[in-house]
């Protein structure tokens, strides 16, 4: 016993400081750089060995002998946790041994990154990111050999950058390469990312022509108190790599070439029949038509588009959307609130959420459109379309539509598409960022652009279930059995062995 307590008094300054500095160096290779706390320990952990060598008299053969081993040893363990941090950094491996792969990059998104021809960056506004996010934020930044970077920012405390990207909440994930900046507006995912990144990359996807001319609203910013004009929509659209241009169908009476889209932003005044037959025509030969139509006297609420509604299966109700309550302050109460969404790729993935549309109008399907059509959206109950409009609203069956209500469609038409909403205002500046108003004009854009499909089809790679259903009973036993029987044992196997020995 006094051979065990001299030993301890004598060497526990070695060996204390050679778990400093093993602990040392592993903090300042892995460990976190700020408080620099790997630099600490690894200072404590020499100056422990320092201390011992002091100790060690000179003229003791043992005690040098005792020393100089111990110094050797500490001094390769810090040599081979140095080349093996060194081979581990450069060249670095890894085994997924998951069952779908669900660790490791689809090839599409290997091939993606490889071929980046520009610098790729990934901002996610959020305090922190889950690791799952994080490996695989990781695996785009391996695979793009660096040209793919990624930051995590909190807007609490850098407020001016998400006040420049147009941020309302935690989470928010955007991506800019260049010039080009786009928000990843679905869940952060190998799937959509990818997609992400490509529409990003790509040069350009196409014409989206606002017609003008007809009172619609504008492209460019307006002065307070006028009507919100579209400049967000816009700047959105061009971020995704779309051409944006205003067009004027009595001075240039045809679609322009190479045009995906057309939209008729809340028109005022009606259309006239050449106009009229130049967006059948585009329809007719393909091509994508949105329209935003808000609530007018019955005598002009079809503004002229009556025979393109009638030949698709439309028909626009003509009465104002009421609530019984007031959704946005200052507002009224004519706000539709939707919650229920259609199975269809503008609205599939939206699941519970809000959609504001600001003084709309139901939109029907009727004749054919019930065969070639659906319903994108329905308000709640609650809701009812109002016909009087100069009195204080309030439900009267004889006249007034109760909720549910639908407040757009979409329909395919030989092959063309036609998205009809009967609302302008919730894709407006100041309303579109909110809730679900800007991913509903988004995704209707890019469905009339024949990008429901996305480019790259890959499968989000869900973890397998692998949990293990068993009864309350067999359940309880084997909780005993892990906090009771196992340590039990143990201490009886112990206490037999110190009584044999005794």
């Amino acid at each position: 016993m006094q051979g065990v307590t001299k030993f301890v008094r004598n060497y526990w300054p070695t060996w204390l400081g050679v778990a400093l500095v093993t602990a040392g160096v592993v903090l300042v290779v892995v460990g976190p750089k700020n408080p620099p706390w790997g630099g600490l320990v690894l200072g404590a952990g020499i100056a422990l060995l320092g201390y011992a060598l002091f100790r060690l008299p000179l003229w003791d053969r043992r005690a040098l002998e005792v020393g100089g081993n111990v110094l050797l040893r500490t001094l390769a363990v810090l040599v081979i946790l140095g080349l093996v941090n060194f081979l581990a950094a450069q060249y670095p491996a890894k085994v997924d041994v998951s069952a779908n792969q669900r660790f490791t990059l689809a090839p599409e998104s290997e091939r993606l990154m490889q071929n980046l021809k520009a610098p790729v960056r990934v901002i996610i506004f959020d305090q922190q990111i889950n690791q799952a996010a994080r490996q695989l934020l990781e695996n785009y930044r391996r695979a793009s050999q660096g040209q793919l970077t990624y930051e995590v920012i909190d807007p609490r405390r850098n407020p001016v950058l998400a006040q420049q990207f147009g941020v309302q909440g935690f989470g928010e994930v955007y991506l800019e390469s260049g010039q080009r900046r786009e928000r990843l507006r679905e869940q952060l995912n190998e799937s959509n990312l990818s997609n992400a990144i490509f529409r990003l990359t790509q040069p350009n996807q196409g014409k989206v022509v606002f017609i003008q001319g007809h009172g619609e609203r504008s492209l460019e910013p307006v002065q307070p108190g006028q009507r919100a004009g579209f400049s967000q929509a816009k700047q959105v659209l061009q971020a995704r790599n779309f051409e944006v241009q205003p067009l004027n169908l009595t001075e240039t009476p045809q679609i322009p070439q190479g045009t995906k889209v057309v939209v008729v932003a809340g028109p005022q005044q009606p259309f006239l029949e050449p106009e009229v037959k130049a967006l059948q025509t585009f329809v007719q030969q393909g091509g994508g038509l949105l329209l935003l139509l808000d609530p007018l006297e019955p005598e002009r609420n079809d503004r002229g588009l009556g025979p393109l509604l009638q030949q698709v299966g439309v028909k626009l109700d003509g009465r104002i959307i009421v609530s019984q309550t007031e959704i946005i302050q200052g507002a009224g109460r004519g706000v539709a609130v939707t919650t229920r969404y259609a199975d269809h790729p503008i609205t599939r993935d939206f699941g519970q959420s809000l959609a504001l549309f600001p003084i709309a109008q139901p939109v029907d399907l009727v004749g054919e459109g019930e065969k070639n059509g659906v319903p994108l959206f329905l308000t709640g109950r609650g809701i009812w379309a109002e016909r009087n409009t100069r009195e204080e609203p309030f439900f009267d069956p004889q006249q007034d539509r109760e909720g549910p209500l639908p407040v757009g469609v979409a329909v395919t038409k030989g092959k063309g598409r036609l998205v009809v909403i009967g609302d302008s205002d919730f894709a407006g500046d100041g309303l579109f960022n909110l809730q679900r108003n800007g991913d509903i004009f988004l995704n209707s854009v890019s469905w009339l652009a024949g990008q429901d499909n996305q480019p790259l089809s890959i499968r989000p790679k869900d973890p397998t279930n692998r949990r293990l259903n068993i009864s309350r009973p067999l359940a309880t036993s084997v909780s005993l059995l892990a906090l009771v029987g196992l340590p039990g044992g143990a201490l009886v196997t112990a206490a037999v062995v110190w009584w044999r020995r005794r």
